[in-house]
């Protein structure tokens, strides 16, 4: 049966509770003859009252009436997950409505029933017994998402796609393997957030930096909720398709300056000064070396938007593009935008603006992991130039972009 989640939009609040006490509240002057004294009401205070369950996809949401007594702080709730867990909340009185308060319990694996034992506390504890209360959860929502994942091959890697019309978040988890050569392993986790319905490329990775391409992969399906409860496995065989990577060895930036940090018509900016002998400069995105980077100037003053335009020196189709931030460091971007142009579409090569640049979409980039990043574009394109582009929305947590490795791959045939 369907609910209506969204009765309850603190609930993922409701876990990270902090008790925050009123001093006056707790604690009242002894008299002038103990001046600087003071003492506690810890007596303790009556029960809940009214209280009240609504199953949720994996979770239960609790109502009830908190107690008038001026010693009443806090609630407790204790129960035990599918796991056999015991674990516990406490709602301050401060997070109560009225004095009505609510709470949502999650995790829990099936719909077995769970009972809910709900204790009203004075500052340091003291309760008159609890109230219990018994509710069965609806199906996980990792368990009917499980029910909606497919599998589409495509060159390096695969489209995933889900269907989580919960208000819980899920998580799409794919452990894969080369079956020619099962030591080739690798891992990843999605996030189908509540509510989504969506359709996403995923590389297949194995070693950190390799892809998958044109092999023979199992890749075995699990869902899974925050707390790491999981579906069964759905196994999918696939045929990923085949992609190249394209050699470096004679790209170049259109109008390169080696000895100063200003823009030119193709790249914002470049640290020639601050970095060291060679990091900083745009040029060491294309050196294969993870280890020297471009680092926007910041010796002179640069801010978003920032961008940098490849010359691959001739046409190719190119189908995907991958992007690896500076080893070690997050403050780069956190998206970016990719254009082609074939070089007949660059008729005045001296004026990039005026090229009839084709958008291959926005993408976001995930500034906290040394991986590289691939990314695919909607269709094949051909192209000699491809340009990066970082809007001010794209902006990290600094006013720079720094890369160590840009690439570019052509879906071989």
């Amino acid at each position: 049966m369907k609910k209506d989640f969204l009765k309850f939009p603190l609930r993922k609040a409701l876990f990270s509770t902090v008790i925050l006490f009123s001093l006056s509240a707790i604690f009242s002057s002894c008299g002038d003859d103990v001046e600087g004294r003071i003492s506690v009401n810890n007596a303790a205070p009556e029960k809940v009252t009214n209280v009240k369950t609504e199953a949720g996809p994996g979770e239960v949401y609790l109502t009830w009436t908190n107690p008038t007594n001026e010693s009443f702080m806090y609630t407790k709730i204790e129960y035990t997950t599918s796991k056999g867990e015991k674990k516990y909340q406490l709602i301050s009185k401060e997070n109560a409505d009225n004095g009505v308060a609510k709470a949502t319990v999650s995790g829990f694996a099936n719909t077995d029933p769970v009972t809910f034992s709900i204790f009203s506390c004075s500052v340091k504890g003291n309760n008159k017994g609890a109230v219990e209360v018994t509710a069965e959860p609806d199906t996980p929502a990792f368990a009917v998402v499980a029910e909606t994942v497919e599998i589409e091959t495509q060159p390096g890697g695969v489209n995933v796609s889900w269907n989580n019309e919960s208000v819980a978040p899920v998580y799409v988890v794919l452990d894969y393997y080369s079956k020619s050569t099962p030591s080739k392993t690798g891992s990843t986790k999605i996030l189908a957030a509540a509510g989504s319905k969506e359709k996403r490329f995923v590389p297949l990775t194995y070693e950190t930096v390799n892809y998958f391409s044109g092999e023979d992969c199992v890749i075995n399906v699990t869902t899974q909720d925050a707390e790491e409860n999981a579906s069964e496995v759905f196994p999918f065989e696939v045929a990923v398709g085949t992609m190249e990577k394209l050699p470096k060895a004679d790209w170049k930036f259109p109008d390169y300056n080696d000895s100063s940090n200003d823009g030119t018509i193709g790249y914002s900016s470049q640290e020639t000064v601050g970095e060291g002998a060679v990091n900083g400069r745009v040029i060491t995105m294309l050196d294969n070396d993870p280890a020297t980077f471009w680092h926007t100037a910041w010796k002179t003053s640069s801010a978003y938007p920032h961008f940098f335009i490849i010359d691959m020196g001739k046409d190719y189709q190119i189908s995907h593009m991958d992007i690896r931030r500076r080893l070690g460091n997050n403050g780069t971007h956190k998206g970016q935008t990719f254009y082609t142009c074939s070089n007949a579409a660059a008729v005045d090569k001296n004026k990039p603006d005026s090229w009839g640049w084709e958008e291959q979409g926005h993408y976001s980039f995930d500034p906290n992991t040394d991986t590289p990043q691939l990314f695919r574009f909607p269709s094949p394109a051909t192209a000699r130039y491809v340009k990066v582009s970082f809007a001010e929305s794209d902006k990290g947590s600094s006013n720079f972009v720094m890369i160590s490795e840009v690439n570019v791959f052509s879906p071989k045939k």
